[in-house]
């Protein structure tokens, strides 16, 4: 039996989306694969770009795959891009736009349901919020239509975020989510409805699924984590902080507010290292940012070096479909502190390569930062035991059992 053709889209692309391109690629089941934006990082307008605009562009480039393999619809992402002052993001980039990353993936969308109709390939795999007129012109044509959603299911996320609000009002305007438009969510309801199967990344969100997805519809393939990055033992003095890291946006869904509580519980034990973007001002973030290291952004070299320079990384989101700083961490030999709604955490045993905390609970966090400050071999069994866990669960086994599973749903 020959492979499938498999059309895949997404309009920026990222780490699972690179390595479910590359499955497909190396398996020669790949018919295309669309985006918005495919660097060229040999082009000669290369050179003449700010060191800002080419390091974005560098995370477009797409080696996975064949350039004649690759498509892209750049207009509109291109405007998104590079509307950076904040006048221009409010009337061009923001809600649901022309220019918003919502109207980018719809505009999008469009384009790619006109090329399923004339390439008619076997399988088109799209991912949430950019798949409804894609699936539609699938379905016309009987192709099967595979979905892949990188969050926890909409309206599970927008209930437990709800209550987050009332919880903890002062950090209510830290919710994006919240802002979503009823008909952003019918959207994105359409697609669900469309999908011959669902894939996801963890336990987490099949469990957010039930009762709306049956059980036989989904698929679960786990990410994987990054090659192994040598650690040097280091003597770790006792009275030393604990150097504790965070890198991710700075939003209540990640539980920023619970971090910075834990930490500011233990004082001098701990030293925190922060790499994310504001959302918007808020007073507790603000405040807390002039006291601890805080880089907006960083290359994603960079952050791994952090990673290294670092004793635990802590992601005690309320709400994450995987989390894949997690195993880049555990690449570095950094343990972790994450929650059960981290889908990540199908990695960690609890006590092994990290911690797993309830959520909403600084407590919990503090409690365990302080355990590890004055454990130090515990510390070190742990980064030896992430690392580990890296090792087993590497992008090479996702690529195998993720052409594997599109395969199988398909026959």
């Amino acid at each position: 039996m020959n492979e499938p053709r498999v059309l895949i889209s997404h309009p920026t692309g990222n780490q699972n989306v690179r390595n479910a391109l590359a499955s497909l690629a190396e398996r020669e089941m790949l018919a295309e694969f669309w985006t918005t934006v495919a660097w060229d990082m040999q082009s000669h307008w290369n050179r003449l770009l700010p060191a800002g605009m080419r390091a974005l562009l560098e995370r477009r480039t797409f080696a996975e795959a064949p350039r004649e393999h690759i498509k892209c619809v750049p207009s509109r992402e291109i405007v998104r891009l590079g509307a950076k002052p904040a006048f221009l993001n409010r009337f061009l980039t923001s809600g649901e736009r022309p220019f918003s990353i919502i109207g980018v993936y719809r505009h999008f969308d469009g384009k790619v349901a006109r090329r399923v109709r004339s390439l008619h390939p076997d399988v088109v795999y799209a991912y949430e919020g950019g798949a409804r007129e894609t699936f539609r012109e699938a379905r016309r044509l009987g192709i099967k239509t595979i979905y892949e959603l990188p969050s926890s299911y909409w309206y599970w996320e927008h209930r437990l975020l709800s209550e987050e609000a009332e919880r903890n009002p002062a950090f209510a305007g830290l919710l994006p989510k919240l802002q979503d438009s009823p008909s952003h969510m019918q959207w994105k309801d359409e697609e669900l409805s469309l999908a011959d199967f669902v894939f996801v990344a963890s336990q987490h969100v099949r469990h957010s699924l039930a009762g709306v997805v049956h059980d036989e519809k989904i698929r679960l393939v786990s990410y994987g984590a990054p090659p192994l990055r040598p650690r040097r033992p280091t003597q770790r003095e006792a009275n030393r902080p604990l150097m504790v890291l965070f890198v991710g946006a700075l939003i209540q869904r990640k539980g920023i507010s619970y971090l910075l509580d834990a930490v500011d519980r233990l004082g001098a034990e701990v030293e925190l290292t922060i790499v994310g973007r504001r959302f918007q001002p808020n007073q507790q973030v603000d405040e807390a940012l002039s006291r601890v290291r805080w880089f907006d952004t960083l290359s994603h070299g960079q952050v791994l070096d952090l990673m290294m320079e670092s004793d635990v990384l802590v992601l005690p989101s309320l709400c994450e479909a995987f989390g894949l700083v997690v195993t880049e961490a555990l690449a570095c030999g950094l343990p972790v502190i994450v929650t059960p709604n981290v889908g990540a955490a199908d990695l960690v045993s609890h006590g092994r390569e990290g911690f797993i905390v309830p959520i909403c609970s600084s407590e919990a966090i503090a409690e365990l930062l302080h355990t590890l400050h004055h454990d130090r071999e515990l510390l070190a069994a742990m980064s030896r035991n992430a690392q580990a866990t890296a090792a087993e669960k590497s992008w090479e086994g996702y690529r195998s059992n993720f052409a594997e599973a599109v395969g199988t749903v398909v026959a």
